[in-house]
This record gives structure tokens, sequence and C-alpha cells, in this order.
């Protein structure tokens, strides 16, 4: 089997030749060490060079970003990996580059965001923001004004909005599988007024995700008939203790909106993935049970979520990494190789693609990658 024909055989729910690899994110300075060169691969230090490459002009920007595909296929080829995606990107144009660490996006007189880069620790994130909500009620305005919006994209906006992945599907060239990062439902866990909004206005979310559902699920189409056929979205919304959501409350704002999606991605002959990390069992039968998603990914082993205690409860969906970043970053060699093949084990080869929980982050040594992937390209 070559790689599509391995990835495809797991989507189908037949046993591969190999459990296929997929690396979801690898660190730029990680990825340098493979490849001998600096490399841009993904991780806070790709997003901040991005922003930065436009503070130097639009050609400068191209640049960077032809950079970003050939390096993203150059280590791919180097781990001899079976499915790739484009990296999560920051593309936002910074109005202004405050100095050689700290850029600076909207209007300084009006909405701003400050951002910074900290090259000691490759981390990067926004320090200063005045562009998200103030309160509920302006939340709110802006969602019932949502419900008003044509969602609906020709072909050609969607050639345009996806114009990364498409590339990168091209670079692949039948030699990867490729995943579209796509169509998620997502919740900022990291903005209060959100969070304090599900509480005060749980039917208004509600409609909100259903109406931004029903205009993905026409997208979905395009995706199918481009020739993805795996949507890798879902979002982040919990940390290792649980979700920043009850469950009451995301099986009523999110259960029928991600129904939608599985729906449809199902009768296109696709597998809809929802992806977040930490300790997600209590929402579990809200996604897989009774919103029918057939994928799970970023699947944390670090909070209990193992492959073998979800194939228990749920047989058939399929289960994407839970080689653990900790692990991998901060375990010795021989740890490394213990928890891949208990996550290999576990899955019995079937509906299963093996890998990191997330990223192979800043500072993981290069052996504990090379032992990760030398485990499960030898298991059969």
């Amino acid at each position: 089997m070559n790689s599509v024909e391995r990835f495809n055989s797991v989507l189908d729910h037949e046993k591969p030749d190999r459990v296929p690899l997929y690396i979801p994110t690898i660190a730029c300075s990680v990825a340098s060490l493979i490849l001998g060169h600096e490399a841009h691969t993904g991780g806070d230090s790709l997003h901040f060079k991005e922003e930065y490459s436009w503070t130097e002009g639009v050609n400068a920007h191209d640049e960077f970003v032809h950079q970003y595909r050939e390096d993203t296929m150059a280590v791919a080829k180097a781990l001899d990996v079976d499915v790739v995606r484009e990296a999560w990107r920051c593309t936002r144009r910074p109005t202004r580059r405050i100095d050689e660490n700290t850029l600076l996006f909207g209007d300084e007189d009006g909405k701003y965001t400050i951002k910074k880069y900290f090259p000691e620790y490759q981390s990067y994130g926004t320090v200063k923001t005045t562009e998200r909500f103030v309160d509920v009620s302006e939340l709110k305005k802006d969602m019932i004004d949502s419900l008003d919006r044509d969602i609906a994209y020709t072909d050609e906006e969607l050639e345009e909005i996806y114009r990364g992945q498409l590339e990168i599907m091209r670079l692949a060239d039948g030699r990867f599988a490729v995943l579209a990062g796509a169509l998620a439902l997502g919740a900022a866990m990291d903005d209060v007024v959100w969070l304090e909004a599900t509480a005060l206005e749980p039917e208004l979310l509600r409609d909100h995700y259903l109406h931004m559902a029903e205009g993905m699920a026409k997208q979905a189409r395009w995706f199918r008939k481009v020739g993805f056929r795996f949507i890798n979205a879902g979002s982040d919304i919990a940390s290792q203790e649980g979700p920043v959501i009850s469950p009451d409350s995301f099986s009523f704002i999110f259960e029928p909106a991600l129904r939608v999606m599985s729906t449809e991605c199902a009768r296109q002959g696709m597998t809809y993935c929802y992806r977040s990390d930490g300790n997600m069992w209590s929402l579990c039968d809200s996604i897989f049970k009774r919103a029918g998603v057939q994928a799970y990914g970023e699947v944390d082993r670090g909070a209990s979520m193992t492959v073998g205690k979800l194939r228990e409860r749920y047989p058939g969906v399929i289960i994407l990494g839970n080689v653990s970043s900790v692990t991998l970053s901060r375990g010795t060699e021989a740890e490394v190789r213990e928890e891949v093949r208990a996550t290999l084990e576990e899955s019995g080869g079937l509906d299963y693609v093996a890998g990191p929980s997330n990223a192979i982050v800043h500072g993981t040594p290069v052996e504990n990658v090379y032992a990760m992937v030398e485990e499960i390209k030898g298991y059969h």
C-alpha cells in the first residue's frame, strides 16, 4: 500500500498493511535539526515569522510562504509520514512593527491587538487587545446579525479561501494523504464573554452554530469534489481537568450543529473529525454517540484519553494521535518507545492513525521523534 491507500483503508474501516503515521505539527526548531537548515514548519515561531514577514513587504511574505511549503514537504519526506496537512498559520498583516519581536495589528487609536514573540521560549501570542467583545450584549448583537448573513460561497470563492490547503494537496501529489483543516464549530475557551454567553444566551448560541453548520455543510460538498476525504475540525475546549463548558451546555448548544456536519460528511463519503486535547470524557457521548462524529483527533493520553479506553466505549470511531507531546519532549527514548507501543497495541492496527497527541514542540529531542517513527513503522 502507498500512503494514500493506507489512510483511505483506515477511513473505510479496513485494516491497512501498517498503521499510518501523522504528525499534526512540528516546531520549526525541531524540523530545522531534522533537515539541517532553518525550516519553517509549525508552532508559535512559524506564526511570528509569517506575520513579521509582512513588515518587509509583499514579496518577502510570498517568499516565506513558498519556503514554508517546501519545508513542510521536506520534513514529511524525511520522516516518511503518511498524512500531511497545512499547518495552523497566522496570516494577518500587521499594521506596523513596534520592535524586532512585537507587532501591532488594527488601529492603535481604536480597536487593536499587540502580539509579542519570546525567542528564548519560541512562544508568540497576544499581550494586549481591544478587539474582543466587551460584554455579552455586544456578542449577542453580533450573533443576531450573523443569522442574517449568507455564508454560502461559490466554488471560486472557496478556492481562494482554501488556496493554501489546495497547494499542499498539489505538492503532496499522491505521495501523501492530505487532511482538510476546516469547517470547525469553534468555541473560544479563553474568552470570558463567550463563556458567559453559554449560560446567559444558550438558545442564541445554538441557533448561531446551526446557521454556521448549514453553510458549512454546503462547503463540505466542495471539499469532496476537490479530493478531500477527511475534515479536521473541532476546537480546543478542555484542559487536563475537563472541558470549560458543561456537558449539558455543550449538548444543547453544539450537538445539533455537529449532527448536521457529521451527517453531511457521511453522505459525501467523508469523515468528520472533532479535535481537542485535554480531558474530554464528559463530552464524548454527545460528540460520538448522539451527534455521530466519525473521528477524534488530538487525543490526549496525558489526560486519560487512551486509545484502549476510547475503543471500548466508542468502537468504530477513528482515532488520531495519542502519543503524548509531553512524553516526546521530556521523556527518555525508552519511555517514548513504550508509550508508542502501548497506543499501537491498544488500537489493534484498526481505525487508528498513529502519531503525537498534538504538536512536536520546541525542545523535543530529535532522537525521540525518530524513536516514535521507528516504532510506528515497525508495527504490523
